[in-house]
């Protein structure tokens, strides 16, 4: 459903770009990231991944905003509602590229601008991009892979605020829904850079959650060090575990043979996370719980919603 169109920023939409913007049980942050995208894009679809209610009044402030919102009936996965969402933004107006976001995300002015920019620096210079991903995260930079004719590239980067070129969907096809959550990103760069299609920096940067930190605590005691304020650690709902290490065993089982430094450097640094998180932070038992279940339903090949969130 759509509503009244907000206004746009000086010189209008950004040609050929939609938007589609994931959330499950969004607080009312996400209108502001949303108004933010339309100020920048024609067409922004919204998809409610199966959130259930209490949440009619935010998606209904979307519509009206001018988003189109689709509504899934159930809790389907970030694969799933990417899939939907990406379906109907072309359906509505056949783009050229897709930006995909996070409900957490906000995309500043001139953002989506900067990665169309991007793409089609690439294209002159010989490269044809398979995705647009901004040079730096939440103050973080995206993990480079060198450059090649003066163009910088870059690796895994994340779906939120990602630039997809429609033609990269049409020759590699849809996420992979039943990642569920976790690793669906990263499975899709392998999957378009193994069609020979590079990830392209951007020099753009936008706001985005990154996990929860927690203070450090060993014994029930605040850990410090060198008499700084108390130290913290960032991690995830303990269920999320389940998902990282089972997916991280798919997603590896598939691209081990092409990329085994990739699939041995993830192994390690989920296993480093999770060492950490276990010493430092509270909640363990339940972390080292879903992390073992989700190991053991990698082994087996198993994927799809865990039932355990």
């Amino acid at each position: 459903m759509t509503g009244t169109q907000m206004p746009k920023a000086p010189g209008g939409p950004v040609a050929g770009v939609a938007g589609v913007v994931t959330a499950y049980r969004p607080t009312a942050e996400l209108i502001g990231n949303v108004e933010s995208l339309l100020r920048q894009l024609a067409v922004v679809v919204v998809v409610d991944d199966g959130g259930g209610p209490g949440f009619d009044h935010i998606f209904a402030a979307l519509a009206d905003g001018g988003a189109v919102v689709v509504r899934l009936e159930a809790n389907s996965g970030i694969g799933a509602a990417l899939n939907t969402g990406i379906r109907r933004a072309r359906a509505i107006s056949d783009p050229d590229y897709i930006v995909t976001v996070d409900q957490d995300s906000y995309l500043p002015a001139g953002y989506v601008q900067t990665l169309r920019d991007a793409s089609a620096g690439a294209k002159a210079a010989g490269i044809e991009p398979g995705l647009i991903s901004p040079s730096t995260i939440h103050g973080n930079p995206v993990k480079r892979a060198g450059s090649r004719h003066g163009i910088p590239l870059g690796k895994e980067p994340i779906q939120s605020g990602l630039m997809i070129p429609v033609a990269t969907l049409d020759a590699i096809g849809d996420f992979w829904e039943e990642l569920f959550i976790d690793l669906v990103d990263t499975e899709y760069y392998f999957r378009a850079l193994g069609a020979g299609l590079p990830t392209v920096l951007a020099p753009a940067e936008f706001d985005h959650s990154l996990g929860t930190m927690v203070d450090a605590r060993v014994f029930g005691r605040a850990v410090h060090v060198g008499g700084r304020p108390p130290l913290k650690v960032r991690t995830a709902a303990p269920w999320r575990y389940y998902y990282i290490f089972r997916n991280r065993l798919l997603v590896s089982l598939r691209y081990a043979r092409r990329n085994p430094l990739w699939v041995t450097s993830g192994v390690w640094t989920d296993v480093r996370h999770l060492l950490v998180v276990t010493l430092l932070a509270p909640g363990r038992s339940g972390r080292l719980g879903y992390a073992l279940k989700g190991l053991s339903d990698g082994l087996r090949g198993r994927s799809g919603r865990g039932h355990v969130n």
